[in-house]
């Protein structure tokens, strides 16, 4: 077994991940072996990762994940995972045990979660939200270019410490589509092909340098296609709780009881730090280059 660290959790598991995140040697905070799962999973979700909707399973300590032809995956007291491989390569039960499933144990500890993209610009952090195919990865993947780091390209993880909200850093490799890598210049040379098809690259920041503390939310945006009628403007603190529920990134059947009420009160928290805005995408890549190229907290 060996240890890694990803989304600021020490991972000890019999599945490498050399490469992807940094090893650690700190305390363990989850373990994740394999084995046989029995409890059902049948309940449909929104989720679906490779093309496969994942089936849900709640029992009061566990929630399992069900992808057919992949893997079942059983998350426990947000400090266990288990799965149960159903013929999927190592790679892909590293794309899964990365996306969601560590999503549950996030969810379990009590994190605020959101569907979207996160990047490092100075010493604060940007998120951005939206719909799928809104420019969300491809707005991090243009921060990426401009030497930004990004923090996560997929799940964010807000915390609050001593009451202030912070983005926990996920894992150095983030994702890119193949129309972003021609439309930005990236070197595709550079790139490794992701497990989730042709269409996708993988980008492996340094491991070393990725970082491995929270940094300070600053700024959260909700990105609309150019084509939108949404207008650019500031969310009100009032609306945020239920701006942000949009983007939850779990399945729907676990906005219930403790957690719901947390989320409301944590975004309500953020908005005391953090601006929320919504905005139209910048219409094509030379214009995307150049919002970021004057970006800022202002």
């Amino acid at each position: 077994m060996r240890k890694y660290l990803a989304f600021g959790l020490t991972l000890e598991t019999d599945i490498d991940f050399t490469g992807v995140l940094p090893h650690s040697t700190a305390e363990t905070d989850v373990c994740i072996s394999e084995g046989s799962i029995q409890q059902k999973a049948n309940r449909p979700t929104r989720i679906q990762r490779r093309g496969i909707r994942a089936k849900l399973g709640i029992t009061a300590s566990d929630i399992v994940l069900n992808w057919d032809g992949v893997g079942i995956f059983r998350v426990s007291d947000g400090k266990t995972i288990v799965y149960q491989n159903n013929g999927a390569d190592e790679g892909t039960i590293r794309l899964f045990l990365l996306s969601e499933v560590i999503g549950l144990v996030l969810y379990q500890r009590g994190l605020l979660l959101l569907h979207g993209s996160a990047v490092k610009f100075g010493d604060d952090a940007a998120v951005f939200l939206g719909i799928p195919g809104a420019g969300k990865s491809t707005t991090a993947a243009a921060f990426g270019k401009a030497g930004h780091t990004v923090l996560t390209d997929d799940l964010v993880a807000v915390q609050l410490i001593d009451g202030r909200p912070y983005v926990i850093p996920a894992f150095g490799q983030y994702k890119i589509w193949k129309n972003t890598v021609d439309g930005l210049n990236v070197d595709e040379s550079k790139l490794e092909p992701s497990f989730e098809g042709s269409t996708k690259f993988l980008v492996n920041q340094s491991v070393t340098d990725f970082p491995q503390t929270p940094i300070p939310l600053r700024m959260i945006t909700l990105l609309y296609p150019p084509n939108s009628r949404k207008q650019t403007e500031r969310i009100k603190p009032l609306h945020a709780p239920v701006e942000l529920l949009k983007h939850f990134p779990l399945p729907v059947q676990l906005l219930t009881g403790q957690y719901l009420k947390t989320h409301f009160q944590d975004a309500l928290t953020i908005t005391r730090f953090a601006t929320i805005n919504q905005l139209k995408r910048p219409d094509g890549f030379d214009a995307l280059s150049l919002f970021v190229q004057e970006f800022s907290f202002d």
